[in-house]
């Protein structure tokens, strides 16, 4: 009975609460809450350090790829601006590294897409040269890169990093592969085609190049602001025909495949023409008018 009566609770005994005598239980929840926060910031701090940081890889990956001799900016600028000098094209033939040349500087004209080989007894008609790459499936043509004509999208892949832009039949060509350019060929309503990087800068784009063995190979590029068709007389490497184009100050060039033509159709700038368009595959083309 006596260990009955002294386990009575008394009014002055003290009596110890469940997490000291210090515990507030709102001064908890707050710092549960705190807690919380904090955790929601540093996640959304991860995910748009990893937002930035895909964002900052693409940019790399679209500019930074290659050495560039003009910006994006520059390049769509330019198209503001028609090609100088007297309608006509130039021939010539250079050698550097043991590889012959073909060069038709290319100056006063306007460009256009073609899916036909127009008639160039034409005397606005200058040069008809290749534009895309395509493979067939199953019997069918598909252009391979992004390929717009008119403000129309036939074909979308940006991993080629050449590329020709018109607009308003005035046209440029650079190395890189922002969506910029596509997407001002779209709103502008011009027109767009990709191939692969030979020069970017005055530097070789070795990453580019997939075609192997020797053959005869073109280009288009860019030697003191005038822009060049060039063929290869002799079968050469890409890796050769680009080493040439570097030893002979192009800074910039795509490559068009297909090949050179015996005897290329070119105009020059007093009216003549010389050679003739031959192609027996379906190529696209690009037509240069006066």
């Amino acid at each position: 009975m006596s260990e009955d009566k002294d386990n009575i609770l008394r009014p002055d005994d003290e009596v110890t609460l469940i997490g000291g005598s210090e515990w507030n239980p709102d001064q908890d929840r707050l710092v549960r809450k705190d807690g919380k926060w904090k955790i929601a910031a540093i996640s959304l701090a991860a995910v748009l350090i990893t937002v930035l940081g895909i964002f900052a890889v693409r940019h790399v990956v679209h500019h930074k790829e290659f050495i560039q001799s003009r910006s994006t900016e520059e390049i769509l600028n330019s198209l503001k601006t028609p090609m100088s000098g007297v309608p006509g094209i130039k021939a010539g033939t250079e050698e550097a590294m043991g590889v012959l040349l073909r060069t038709y500087e290319l100056s006063g004209l306007k460009a256009h897409f073609a899916d036909t080989v127009p008639d160039y007894g034409d005397s606005s008609i200058y040069m008809i040269t290749r534009s895309s790459d395509y493979k067939l499936v199953n019997d069918r043509k598909e252009i391979i890169g992004d390929f717009i004509n008119d403000g129309e999208i036939l074909a979308k892949s940006n991993w080629r990093a050449g590329f020709m832009i018109i607009e308003n039949g005035n046209a440029q060509i650079g190395i890189n592969r922002s969506p910029k350019i596509f997407k001002h060929a779209l709103n502008a309503k011009g027109s767009m085609f990709r191939q692969f990087a030979l020069v970017s800068g005055g530097v070789k784009c070795s990453k580019q190049f997939e075609l192997k063995g020797k053959v005869t190979r073109c280009a288009y590029a860019i030697r003191n602001q005038s822009l060049y068709f060039i063929e290869t007389v002799n079968p050469e490497t890409m890796h050769g025909f680009s080493d040439a184009l570097v030893e002979l100050g192009f800074i910039d060039a795509i490559y068009i495949t297909g090949g050179s033509q015996p005897n290329l159709f070119y105009r020059a700038a007093d009216g003549t023409s010389h050679g003739e368009y031959i192609d027996d595959k379906p190529h696209d083309m690009i037509v240069w008018t006066k």
